[in-house]
């Protein structure tokens, strides 16, 4: 779906959710609105990801891309980047600017987070 205005329509956070590009089993994505180009830096993305129990990321991360998550059910553990872990429950908040380093994430009990993605301006 790409970016528009939308006027507030109700949103199924239980059905039409599709596995997530990037090899990971059991993290589900349901798209409200994308125009974000990664291969030329553009663009913004609102999306509902859903973490199934027992979900785990293999590693931490970075990305050329501001993200900013809102953990809406359940928890996550998140590694610390000094090999320690931390419980986040929900509602809780993240914003990571571009290249922050995070995660790697696992859930024993599942998660529901709207995530909002986007590359800063040119110029």
């Amino acid at each position: 779906m790409k970016r528009g205005n939308l006027d507030f329509s109700a949103i199924d956070t239980t059905t039409g959710f599709t596995a997530r590009d990037g090899g990971v089993a059991g993290i589900h994505e349901k798209i409200l609105s994308n125009d974000l180009d990664m291969t030329a830096g553009t663009g913004c993305r609102t999306r509902l990801l859903r973490l199934d129990p027992d979900c785990e990321t293999p590693e931490a991360h970075t990305h050329p891309y501001w993200e900013e998550i809102y953990m809406l059910e359940g928890e996550m553990i998140v590694g610390d980047g000094n090999g320690g872990e931390r419980i986040v429950p929900s509602p809780s908040y993240a914003c990571r600017e571009p290249g922050f380093m995070h995660g790697p994430v696992r859930t024993e009990t599942g998660c529901l987070m709207i995530e909002f993605s986007w590359y800063p301006e040119k110029g």
